[in-house]
C-alpha cells in the first residue's frame, strides 16, 4: 500500500511515471528514514482496512484489501512480468492489495521492522510492462485480533496514515496513544478521525483521474 500515493491520489495529485532504476540497494537506499522497530508478520495483515487518519492531508474513508499470493501465482507473474532487471524478486511478494484504484504488490517478509515495497507494474498501449518508482512504506500493527489498527509510514517521513481492521472502529485516545507510541507526531491540521463511510462515487472519479492512458496490471 503506498500510503503516500493513495493519499496524493485522494486529493486529486497525480502519482509519478518515473521507472524504477536497477542497481544494488540497502535498506536505507530503500527507506531513507529507517526507523528501527517491531518486525511485522506479514499475514497478519491479511484481510479488509478502513481509513481511520491521514496526515498531511486529510481524505474521506476508503477501504482496501490485503490478500496473501500462492507459491502458483508468484510463478506466473514471473513468466508474465519478468523480474525487471533483478529489481522484483516475485518469491518476497507475499501479499497483494486491492483498492477501487486498481491492484498492486508488496514485496519482503517484514524482518526488517515492517518495510514493505510498493511492486506497482503498469502497461501502455504497446502492451509493454514498465515498473514505477513508488516509495516504500514502514507497516507495524497494534491491537488483538479483530480489533487491530495498522500504522502505516512513509520511508520520505512526508505521510503517515493509520487503518482499522474493518468493522472495527477505534476511539481517539487510543489513536493517540498508536501515534505517540510510534513516535509519530499528530500533525494538528490534520483531521484525527475521517468519517466512518464511503462515497464510492468520488473514489471512482479519484481512481479514473489516475489511469489516464496507462492500465495498472493485476
Amino acid at each position: 500500500m503506498n500510503i503516500k500515493w493513495y493519499i496524493n491520489l485522494a486529493v486529486l495529485f497525480g502519482a509519478s511515471d518515473n521507472l524504477v532504476q536497477t542497481y544494488n540497494i540497502s535498506k536505507y537506499d530503500i527507506c531513507p528514514l529507517y526507523r528501527k522497530g517491531p518486525n511485522l508478520n506479514i499475514l497478519d495483515v491479511v484481510g479488509r482496512w478502513m481509513t481511520v487518519y491521514t496526515q498531511p492531508k486529510a481524505v474521506d474513508c476508503f477501504k482496501f484489501q490485503v490478500r496473501a499470493t500462492t507459491d502458483l501465482e508468484r510463478e506466473q507473474y514471473i513468466i508474465k512480468y519478468g523480474e525487471f532487471g533483478g529489481r522484483v524478486d516475485w518469491n518476497l511478494c507475499l501479499l497483494q492489495v486491492e483498492t477501487l484504484a486498481g491492484k498492486h504488490f508488496l514485496m519482503g517478509n517484514g524482518s526488517e521492522s515492517g518495510l514493505l515495497e510498493n511492486i506497482i507494474i503498469m502497461e501502455n498501449k504497446n502492451g509493454e510492462y514498465t515498473l514505477q518508482n513508488h516509495s516504500a512504506d514502514q507497516w507495524t500493527l497494534f491491537g488483538r485480533r479483530g480489533s487491530e489498527v495498522l500504522m502505516i509510514r512513509d520511508c520520505y517521513g512526508e505521510t503517515a496514515a493509520a487503518f482499522a481492521r474493518a468493522p472495527y472502529w477505534p476511539s481517539s485516545t487510543e489513536l493517540s496513544a498508536i501515534f505517540h507510541r510510534s513516535g509519530i507526531a499528530v500533525q494538528t491540521r490534520g483531521r484525527l478521525l475521517c468519517e466512518p463511510h464511503e462515497d464510492f462515487r468520488r473514489q471512482q472519479r479519484y481512481a479514473a483521474s489516475y489511469s489516464h492512458n496507462t492500465k495498472r496490471n493485476y
